[in-house]
């Protein structure tokens, strides 16, 4: 079992903050935050992030300050250096040492499922948790603010906030629980997960979800718990990460459909797009000369579809492309004729993904193949673009046809979002939402 354990705990490990506009904007921070999160900066698998990030960073321009518990950076598979660097100065990140489950406790690939419950970070709680009382024993906390994933936040969180009576706020960006079950969870860990969120809600003073949809669920499930004690803060954009992004225009003569992230055959699967663009290339509908679909850090099912269309009239339109920066990816997506979102699973209709509101802000149509639920409500309210049920293949030929022609009729721009609408989606806006439920709660204690 080689790395089973990171370094020891760094006590001082904040880092410097490369925007010091920012500093000048921000009264003094009275009241303290401590937050408890497996997704922090140099982490970037997950957009889920940069939800974290950007509360750290505009939490102090409403006078509260940030300290963050998270992991040592090995713990995290992908990486992006310069989302480390929106840190602000002020804000103090403690890493610490972890077990994770499915690396270190592993025989030959296999580990028993129990030991993951409620996941295979559970192995972050002693170290979490400890860190956290030394940070209660030297410095006064108003709220504890844990989020998830991994629900594991949600139980050092659930320490302390017992220990100390401290208020404590459980964000929620996606569900916990889920009924059906996903594929591949135990009997054990479905019961575990219904039985643990049930303690970690009861417990909580709030609990945020990042849909109303999802906010919903969750005040349904627990109704003997006070109605108000449920609240929806959306994912949204960083007007800030925009400031570096050119407005560029697409590549002249070429149709380009480009869409940011990992590709998933359970619910990011970009076939039926495949389909639809050799039926529409077959009836003249589109050229396919003209073209140019791009995928932007697929994934490993990104690499079995690019072999599946080896030999194909599409192989030579289509490229399956590393993962690159975030702010590569802001920049990539701006030189877009049009943006593909693709969300087709049940489970998740209750959500939406953080890259819907990037690719509005940064001013270009969305072709959504999304299922009616939380993402099709807010691309139907800002407008910007096209919703296509992801079992409609005519219509997702149709759409595609329509969306062609607008670009070769230099008619895009009519599907492009009315910027005023984005506004509430700001993350220092929600932020400031975030702040309100904080001061909230604190005086309670």
């Amino acid at each position: 079992m080689a790395n089973q354990f990171s370094s020891p705990i760094s006590q001082n490990t904040s880092i410097k903050n490369v925007m010091s506009a920012d500093r000048s904007l921000n009264p003094p921070a009275s009241k303290h935050a401590l937050f408890i999160a497996y997704h922090y900066p140099p982490e970037s698998s997950s957009s889920g992030v940069l939800r974290t990030l950007k509360y750290s960073r505009y939490l102090q321009r409403f006078a509260w300050r940030v300290t963050v518990i998270t992991l040592n950076r090995n713990a995290y598979e992908v990486v992006d250096p310069g989302l480390e660097n929106q840190i602000p100065a002020e804000v103090r990140v403690l890493r610490t040492r972890f077990v994770d489950i499915k690396k270190n406790l592993a025989l030959r690939g296999r580990y028993p499922a129990f030991l993951a419950i409620p996941d295979r970070w559970i192995g972050w709680w002693p170290w979490g948790v400890a860190a956290g009382r030394r940070v209660l024993a030297r410095d006064q906390v108003n709220v504890i603010y844990s989020t998830s994933p991994h629900p594991t936040a949600h139980l050092i969180a659930l320490a302390l906030a017992r220990r100390k009576r401290i208020p404590w706020v459980a964000d929620f960006r996606d569900p916990w629980y889920e009924e059906p079950p996903e594929p591949g969870t135990t009997r054990l860990g479905h019961f575990a997960a219904r039985r643990l969120e049930s303690i970690v809600v009861t417990h909580a003073d709030r609990v945020v979800a990042s849909t109303q949809r999802l906010r919903d669920v969750l005040a349904a499930r627990y109704q003997s718990e006070c109605d108000e004690k449920f609240v929806a803060i959306s994912n949204g954009y960083d007007e800030a990460d925009f400031t570096n992004v050119r407005e560029v225009s697409p590549p002249a003569g070429e149709f380009s459909i480009v869409h940011a992230g990992v590709l998933s055959d359970a619910f990011r699967d970009p076939r039926p797009v495949f389909e639809a663009i050799e039926q529409a290339a077959a009836t003249g509908g589109i050229d396919l000369l003209r073209l140019r679909l791009r995928f932007l850090g697929a994934g490993p099912f990104g690499h079995s579809l690019e072999e599946a269309i080896h030999g194909t009239v599409l192989e030579p339109r289509v490229e399956f492309l590393p993962r690159v920066s975030y702010e590569t990816s802001l920049a990539e997506i701006s030189r877009a004729s049009i943006l593909l979102l693709l969300q087709a699973s049940k489970d998740t209709v209750d959500l939406i993904p953080a890259k819907l509101f990037e690719y509005l802000r940064v001013g270009r149509p969305v072709l959504a193949l999304v299922p009616s639920g939380a993402t099709a409500e807010v691309l139907r309210r800002t407008g910007g673009g096209w919703i296509v049920d992801p079992s409609d293949a005519d219509g997702l030929r149709d759409t595609l046809i329509s969306a062609y022609q607008a670009w070769a009729t230099d008619r895009l721009d009519s599907w492009i979002v009315d910027q005023s609408k984005l506004e509430q989606f700001r993350r220092e806006r929600l932020a400031e939402t975030l702040a309100q439920e904080f001061d909230s709660v604190a005086k309670q204690q």
